[in-house]
């Protein structure tokens, strides 16, 4: 193992700090096909709930709708002020949602939803009586009263306590806070100003005890303006609030895909070795506190279930972050929403109108999809072993396609790779039956999960 300087530290982060896939879904959706559409989505959901009728699921309804852009975001949003439009598209996601109904009616299936989770965009968008009326449509299919979890995600600049405790009234028991940093001037930087005290006025103790399943917050690593003092004051402040979960996402930069990304460039957007910096230095806030690290980039109240779930080894990580895996099975709705389930990924249409055309022809708004073969399966339990828990013990992850030979043989080029990282202080290697990456290493934890990526090898 490698002695770390702050000079060979510097190199390792030119070397392994360049962007990668998250890997929240193993391949990464760019390598789906198109070929899946509505016959194949119902076939494999068929296949899936004929084998799994009891399975637990999570539903996600995304919401794609934004007053205003925000400049960092990445997500699939439709910035407008023509509640309209809002409207509009809410008539068609009911129908998805009716659609999925009349499918597991044909089947005669009860489907286990456990959770529901709202995103977007903007949930918070909607006026009150249309959010009743989509929930009265999600009552169709799973009973909202015994969910264990029913959360939505919360724009601190466009609610008010009294909808906060409304949302409460219809079921909702986990709230998640868009921050991304307290800096004044990062808010500018990024367009989206939203002093402290709008977030602090919606956490009085009266609110904190509706929502039992806890307040998340969402922070981004590598903003615009961003530094080592202006993150350690950020954390000091997230602390102070005291959330129960905290998301510390880097910041994901491709203005190839999100032109409006360009609009931060000015400010001045820090390098992968200032980002490792900035990483680190809230990390070093945090480890002053009782929030557990459950994950990359996830931190927990030690009393929280994905804190417990991570002691037992059940911890379960999807596009909502870390969960405390009462489900491994999600099914979207709403236009870019993507589903896993099984050994099957789809996604959702991006485009409204393409979105609309499929479900007013009764269609399940299908973009691309991908079915996983044994190898990707195995595959994808390393790779998530190794983003979650910074380990993968080869005997606990079930019946490996491996289990009649030594897993450095059965993925030779893999471990001739990870020798290279073994000699830079990044992975230990030292047990036959495991890979453990160090704590140096865990920075570079996303490229230690390329290395068992086949599908960006062979792009």
């Amino acid at each position: 193992m490698s002695e770390h300087s702050q000079e060979s530290d510097q190199k390792l982060i030119e070397k392994y700090g360049q962007r990668a896939f998250m890997y929240t879904e193993y391949p990464n959706l760019r390598f789906w096909s198109k070929e899946m559409g509505d016959a194949g989505y119902r076939r494999v959901l068929a296949e899936f709930f004929i084998k799994n009728s009891a399975a637990p699921l999570m539903l996600y309804v995304h919401i794609p709708h934004c007053h205003t852009q925000c400049d960092f975001c990445t997500c699939h949003t439709v910035i407008t002020t023509d509640y309209s439009i809002v409207k509009r598209y809410l008539g068609f996601l009911l129908q998805e949602i009716e659609m999925l109904h009349q499918f597991f009616e044909a089947l005669a299936i009860s489907p286990n939803i456990r959770e529901i989770h709202l995103g977007g965009g903007s949930p918070t968008y909607l006026k009150e009586e249309d959010f009743d009326r989509l929930v009265e449509k999600l009552g169709s299919i799973t009973d909202i009263k015994k969910l264990d979890e029913f959360a939505i995600e919360i724009d601190p600049r466009r609610v008010k306590q009294e909808k906060v405790k409304y949302y409460h009234q219809k079921g909702i028991n986990r709230i998640s806070f868009g921050i991304q940093d307290f800096n004044i001037e990062i808010q500018r930087a990024v367009g989206r100003v939203q002093p402290m005290g709008l977030t602090e006025r919606l956490l009085t103790p009266e609110i904190r005890a509706l929502f039992p399943n806890g307040i998340n917050f969402d922070i981004i690593c590598g903003l615009p303006r961003q530094t080592t003092e202006t993150i350690h004051k950020t954390m000091e402040q997230v602390v102070a609030l005291s959330p129960d979960r905290i998301c510390f996402n880097y910041l994901h930069f491709s203005p190839e895909f999100s032109p409006h990304q360009t609009r931060m460039i000015p400010y001045g957007i820090p390098d992968n070795a200032e980002r490792k910096k900035i990483f680190t230095e809230a990390l070093g806030v945090l480890a002053k506190t009782d929030f557990v690290r459950t994950g990359y980039d996830h931190f927990v109240k030690p009393n929280d279930p994905v804190a417990i779930a991570m002691k037992k080894g059940k911890m379960q990580w999807n596009r909502l972050g870390v969960t405390a895996g009462r489900y491994t099975d999600t099914l979207a709705v709403g236009a870019h929403g993507i589903s896993s389930f099984g050994a099957a990924y789809a996604q959702n249409f991006y485009e409204n109108n393409l979105y609309e055309t499929a479900i007013s022809e009764g269609k399940f708004p299908i973009f691309r999809g991908h079915r996983l073969s044994d190898d990707d399966i195995e595959r994808r339990k390393i790779i998530h072993s190794l983003r979650n828990y910074f380990k993968v013990w080869f005997l606990e992850i079930g019946d490996p396609l491996y289990r009649d030979m030594p897993w450095s043989v059965f993925f030779k080029k893999e471990y001739q790779k990870l020798m290279e990282f073994a000699d830079d202080g990044v992975v230990d290697l030292s047990n036959p039956d495991y890979i453990r990456i160090t704590e140096f290493g865990q920075q570079f934890a996303d490229k230690v999960c390329e290395v068992f990526d086949t599908y960006k090898t062979r792009a």
